[in-house]
């Protein structure tokens, strides 16, 4: 694997070279490093960089120097991949690292100042990666990083194949906690299992470890790791007893706005009670309140209930309609918040949702950290007609950016935004 590397500071690339895995892939020639400069395609006075268009603060590097330089080492390295680093970049991972590591030629271009004219990009880049969501000051250190990244997959440059294998990231896990000696830290012992001389128990033992510690540190990694069906049965028992127990859900009928905005009372409806239900039931929600102000449609709700939790139907009781249990039906959303009040001894925090984007929405990541790190109990409103009041909405503690696709069209069922949006607070990704 041969690397080219164009840069503006030589230096910053050459002290890495020298020790480490790329110093030992070098000197076992897996890998060549060839280091090349800006500075060197300068004509007498000429400057790497100038003034953005635009009127933007900092410099670009221009254009015509940059492409001098890439026309050359290409020239010198027909066959190389050119690789722009770049925060627009494809994310760096292990994947992308192997999927690198099978061509024999890669230039990597390091970036500096506010970055490169868009133009060297367009006519240049086979690919641009980022190696993460953060800024940096230049282009070298990711540089590095990358080579170092490629190298490790290719063969032979790690000694011990099966340190590459073992790694954390492979195969989408962490790797599993390690220990040395002494056997014994303060009172702190290493397992022992790892000192058993039973080596598949070992290999039965680190592979637990490793999808324990991904599932509870990096359960984002999951999605793309291959777990067999028993390992996915122990990692969503283990993930449910970390879930926050204190969230409810209300579906309000009252106050709602109608097509023109005025303010109505919407009817109930069967399909809204039992489905909502099961979606509540199914995404570990406390409590599914109904609130209606009119008796009339409360006593409907309550005779639904019964008619599923009395007579012949008591059969389907340990299937879809245990989800009914959960129902409490309120005449409006204070006595809904009186009633998780009652249980905690604290006002639910009120996240409302809502099918219009407003400037003060938040996203689902945030209300997953929210609860994670938040001892209140949370309340989520559903809006049915057209939506929550802005005055439900203004004394909301936080509104939720609205579900939908790319299209105009946005009428989902209140039974199906509930479903999605829970499934993305909630739901198992792996």
């Amino acid at each position: 694997m041969i690397f080219n590397v164009l840069t503006v500071f030589r230096e910053l690339i050459k002290p890495s070279t020298k020790y480490g895995i790329l110093s030992k892939a070098i000197k076992n020639k897996k890998i060549k490093i060839n280091i090349f400069s800006y500075s060197d395609y300068l004509n007498d006075n000429e400057r790497i960089d100038d003034k953005q268009f635009g009127g933007d603060p900092g410099m670009i590097i221009k254009d015509e120097v940059a492409s001098k330089a890439l026309r050359s080492i290409k020239k010198l390295n027909p066959e190389t991949k050119t690789i722009f680093l770049t925060p627009k970049g494809r994310r760096l991972n292990n994947n992308l690292a192997k999927e690198l590591s099978r061509y024999k030629n890669i230039s990597i271009i390091c970036g500096r100042y506010e970055g490169f004219d868009e133009r060297t990009i367009d006519k240049h880049a086979d690919m641009e990666i980022s190696i993460g969501d953060f800024i940096v000051s230049g282009g070298e250190t990711p540089a590095v990083i990358l080579m170092d990244s490629i190298s490790r997959m290719i063969n032979g440059v790690v000694g011990n194949e099966e340190s590459v294998t073992n790694d954390s990231l492979n195969n989408s896990l962490l790797k599993h906690p390690v220990y040395t000696r002494p056997a014994s830290v303060k009172g702190k012992k290493v397992p022992k299992l790892l000192v058993s001389g039973n080596h598949k128990k070992i290999r039965e033992f680190k592979r637990k470890k490793s999808l324990i510690e991904t599932v509870k540190k990096r359960e984002d990694l999951l999605e793309y790791a291959n777990i067999n069906s028993q390992e996915r049965e122990m990692l969503m028992k283990i993930k449910a007893k970390t879930i926050k127990s204190s969230c409810y859900v209300a579906l309000v009928h009252y106050p709602i706005e109608n097509i023109k905005g005025e303010i109505i009372k919407t009817s109930l409806t069967n399909l809204d009670i039992q489905d909502i239900a099961r979606t509540c039931q199914t995404y570990g929600i406390k409590k599914y309140f109904i609130t209606h102000p009119v008796k009339e449609q409360r006593e409907l709700a309550k005779n639904v209930l019964d008619y599923w939790e009395k007579g012949t139907n008591i059969r389907n009781h340990s299937t879809k309609h245990a989800a009914l249990e959960n129902i409490e039906i309120k005449n409006s959303i204070q006595t809904a918040i009186k009633s998780i009040k009652d249980i905690h001894g604290k006002k639910p925090k009120i996240v409302a949702t809502d099918a219009r984007i407003m400037h003060n929405m938040v996203n689902y990541s945030d209300i997953k950290r929210k609860l994670d790190t938040d001892d209140n109990p949370y309340l989520f409103l559903f809006g049915t007609g057209w939506g929550l009041t802005n005055e439900v909405l203004d004394n909301s503690d936080y509104i939720l950016k609205p579900v939908g696709s790319y299209y105009e069209y946005n009428h989902l069922s209140v039974r199906s935004a509930v479903a999605i949006i829970l499934d993305r607070i909630f739901g198992c990704k792996f």
